[in-house]
């Protein structure tokens, strides 16, 4: 059996906290911005490295990598150990949507239709969200961002938006 070991159990630096301190911000940051448009959020929300696993409706932020240097810098170049560190992410937003019944049948154009509609809702507003992840502080914003937003094809029962960021390390 593994064995969790506990950081707080340890006098680790600080500054090994940044990506940790990074993904529980952005986590938090994701559920305000949807509190804020009224929109209700699936209760399993979480942060984790790597891609996480479908099997339920939930809001998940996932590390996928992290470079030296600013967001967008191109990696031909070789970079000095002092550069900023850039974090790749993923917002990933899955809800539940109509599917195969027991039956066999593929649900009706409209149920699927009907079913799509908060996919765009939250697709919209992790778009429009991202001018608020460039925020490190209350002085301002940041270096800037990359965004990208895709929908997964359907598996499941299950569709997800997922918002990919790629942002500096504060």
């Amino acid at each position: 059996m593994a064995v969790r070991i506990d950081p707080d159990n340890y006098n680790i630096d600080e500054e090994a906290f940044h990506l940790r301190d990074l993904m529980q911000g952005i986590l938090e940051r994701t559920v305000a911005i949807f509190q804020s448009y009224g929109v209700p959020l699936p209760a399993r929300q979480y942060w984790t490295m790597g891609q996480p696993a479908t099997d339920c409706e939930q809001l998940v932020i996932a590390f996928v990598q992290m470079y030296l240097g600013a967001p967008g810098d191109e990696a031909a170049e070789p970079q000095r150990c002092n550069v900023p560190r850039s974090a790749v992410v993923t917002v990933n937003l899955s809800r539940a949507i109509p599917s195969v019944g027991q039956t066999g049948r593929a649900p009706e154009g409209q149920k699927i239709q009907d079913g799509s509609e908060i996919v765009a809702v939250d697709s919209w507003i992790m778009m429009e969200s991202i001018k608020l992840f460039d925020q490190w502080d209350e002085m301002g914003f940041g270096p800037g961002v990359i965004a990208t937003l895709s929908v997964a094809e359907a598996q499941g029962g299950f569709q997800t938006s997922t918002l990919q960021l790629t942002m500096m390390v504060p």
